[in-house]
């Protein structure tokens, strides 16, 4: 029950990933700095107008399938955000249904292109919108960008929360990452099949086969040290330990070397909260403090609280950032640390943004990307263990 208790009140905060996000200062765009609540997004509530004064049913959706079938998507979201600011969920809910029977549509009909357009627009409204992020990913794929179709999964996974739908997610991406890691070795692209795994090793580093086909883009460019360092990090999982630990001796055979041994990759405790784990860091000056993992976070965070709570000293930068949260963009300032540590390993001079999280979530706060980018790391499941070597 106290795990529950905990995922949920994680949850209230908003959930990600996707994130994928940048950085940015003052008038740039905005970046998720917060986990992304995992739910389809609901009609704003306002006050009704007069009934007298709202088109029919019939006449909106006529006007709907106009606006659709001559590709005003502008007028369609419009429309949409209309509907929404009159709380008639109905209509919304109908609206739509329209909307994303018109992107099938366009898939089928292979005008990718138009769909991509549609989604796009229609997600400035409904950003969780699941359904239509899957959609926009097969869009990309009939585009043949496999890339953006594998990003936006990554993304819709951080909004969806049925466990079929995660399944059916995961399985999509297994699939498009495949259709793209063959086009790849047909063509001989070692690089981009390098900068497609290590992506993929920071997109999901809970998932051990991701840093297989690493080390195996590393090997065919001969960075060999590089191969190693990502095989121990997999080298005691249950799935692909084996695989792992018969490709490292393969690799000592070949230069003649003793084997490297695991010390080199070191095994920090995690504390489990239905799928998402947290980790203890410690500042430089300052009380330790407990972190959830983000990888979609491309800064990290730590909530006024914990500053205050323990005791932690910072220098502040003279910057805001904007963070796109479960409540819309917040402006919230940059500080700056002496140092953080996680475990033995440490990152000098790390920017934070500092953001109330809302709820009592029990965390103060998230180890983001501008952390976790100077390490390669594997989050065991099995084992509970953060698992980083220095890049």
């Amino acid at each position: 029950m106290y795990k529950v208790t905990v995922g949920l009140l994680i949850f209230m905060t908003g959930w990600g990933l996707g994130w994928f996000s940048h950085i940015h200062w003052e008038t740039e765009p905005v970046l998720s700095a917060l986990p992304v609540t995992p739910t389809l997004s609901k009609p704003f509530t306002s006050d009704e107008p007069a009934a007298d004064f709202l088109p029919t049913a019939s006449s909106q959706t006529n006007d709907m399938l106009s606006l659709l079938q001559n590709d005003e998507f502008s007028a369609v979201l419009e429309q949409y955000d209309s509907l929404q600011a009159q709380a008639d969920e109905v209509a919304v809910a109908d609206t739509r249904t329209q909307i994303l029977s018109h992107a099938r549509q366009l898939i089928t009909e292979r005008r990718f292109s138009s769909a991509e357009q549609l989604l796009q627009i229609f997600l400035v409204a409904a950003y969780r919108d699941v359904e239509a992020r899957v959609l926009l990913a097969e869009a990309h794929h009939g585009q043949e960008d496999l890339n953006a179709a594998i990003d936006q999964l990554y993304e819709t996974k951080g909004y969806a929360y049925r466990p079929a739908m995660l399944e059916q997610i995961s399985s999509r991406i297994r699939s498009i990452v495949a259709e793209l890691t063959q086009s790849l070795k047909h063509n001989n692209d070692q690089y981009a099949l390098l900068t497609l795994y290590q992506h993929l090793t920071q997109l999901e580093p809970e998932h051990a086969p991701w840093f297989i086909g690493l080390a195996a883009a590393q090997m065919a460019l001969d960075d060999t040290e590089a191969a190693r360092r990502s095989l121990l990090l997999i080298s005691q999982d249950p799935d692909v330990g084996a695989q792992a630990q018969a490709i490292l001796s393969r690799i000592g055979v070949a230069l003649a070397k003793p084997q490297v041994s695991a010390a080199g990759v070191v095994g920090i405790p995690l504390h489990r909260s239905g799928n998402h784990f947290m980790v203890d860091a410690k500042p430089h000056q300052g009380h330790s403090i407990r972190l959830l993992i983000d990888t979609g976070a491309s800064l990290t965070i730590l909530t006024p609280y914990a500053l205050e709570q323990a005791d932690i000293r910072y220098q502040k930068t003279g910057r805001n950032g904007v963070f796109n949260t479960a409540n819309g963009p917040v402006k919230a300032p940059i500080y700056k640390l002496d140092s953080l540590s996680v475990g033995d390993r440490q990152v000098n001079q790390l920017e934070i943004g500092v953001l109330d999280l809302g709820g009592n979530s029990g965390i103060d706060g998230l180890l983001g990307m501008n952390f976790l980018r100077h390490f390669q790391f594997f989050i065991d499941q099995n084992e509970a263990l953060l698992r980083l070597s220095v890049n």
